[in-house]
């Protein structure tokens, strides 16, 4: 397939569970984006996973509705999206995001360059910066998952190599989905981390920077909460499952007590804009909850 080819034809999957305002909200940023081109054939395929569909989403031509009648999770609903799926490449964008203006032009621009990345991903930029749970997710995990360029829109440039795209802001060749089986859906959480090592986008992959979406991070201590369950029980099945070391429980045991005795007291929680006693029982609860949730992985799993 040529650098051409691959520039002609996109597909965005959607996975979307009752969630209509946001998903509309989406979808018009996405038209604004697509309308009158003529360098792209482009569709957005909507997964309704597990819920009736919208409307509106049954009025509009560029939409194909995928309608699954019981949930499934996002990994398979996001696998039958690409199996409906006809584009070259393939986008994946959530119903509680919506994507920066120039996000289209951004891929585009990828995906017809030399050489040519197998997957591109994007920064995910929290909506709502005030609050606690979002500079968490900020100021944490993606911060010392893909360093300061994820964080801040002032560092330019593309970022090459990076160990995985966001899952809720990537898009990937199709055929290198398929060659792969797609997303692992036996996990409740990281199959973008997953699918990632077994693209080996440490060499195949590039962050861009013009690929930016504003996404409704967690907002509350319990939804944030059960993030780091589903994460904590995501990693034990990676090792168990697939034995991957960055996941063995011995790292992972001196990742925990590493945080609880310094990093959360020393580093992370002067990264935060709120309360310092706050934001560091936050952390020491997260590391709490992903713990428990990898032990009992592993214990499921034996």
């Amino acid at each position: 397939m040529t650098a051409q080819e691959h520039a002609t034809s996109l597909s965005v999957v959607v996975v979307t569970r009752e969630r209509s305002v946001g998903c509309r909200r989406l979808c018009a940023a996405l038209d604004s984006q697509l309308t009158d081109r003529h360098d792209i054939a482009a569709e957005v395929v909507i997964v309704f996973d597990g819920c009736e569909a919208y409307p509106w989403t049954l009025q509009e031509g560029r939409y194909r509705v995928v309608h699954l009648p019981v949930r499934h999770g996002i990994a398979k609903a996001r696998n039958i999206g690409i199996g409906h799926a006809r584009g070259d490449m393939v986008a994946f964008l959530d119903d509680d995001a919506v994507p920066a203006p120039g996000w289209v032009d951004s891929l585009l621009a990828a995906f017809t360059g030399r050489p040519q990345p197998i997957a591109v991903g994007g920064r995910v930029i929290g909506s709502d910066q005030e609050n606690l749970y979002a500079q968490l997710r900020d100021q944490v995990y993606y911060l010392e998952t893909f360093g300061p360029w994820y964080v801040d829109p002032g560092v330019g440039g593309d970022l090459a190599g990076p160990p995985y795209v966001n899952g809720g802001n990537s898009v990937y060749l199709r055929r290198e989905l398929l060659a792969v089986g797609g997303f692992d859906e036996l996990l409740p959480a990281y199959s973008d981390v997953e699918l990632g090592r077994r693209l080996r986008l440490h060499d195949r992959g590039v962050l861009l920077a013009g690929l930016t979406i504003y996404h409704d991070h967690p907002s509350s201590f319990r939804e944030y909460m059960r993030r780091c369950y589903r994460s904590g029980r995501a990693r034990g099945l990676l090792w168990s499952r697939r034995g991957y070391r960055q996941d063995a429980p011995g790292r992972v045991a001196r990742t925990t007590a590493a945080n609880l005795l310094w990093n959360n007291i020393v580093h992370r929680a002067r990264r935060i804009r709120q309360g310092w006693v706050r934001t560091v029982m936050v952390l020491s609860c997260q590391e709490v909850v992903h713990a428990y949730g990898y032990a009992l992985a592993l214990v499921s799993t034996r």
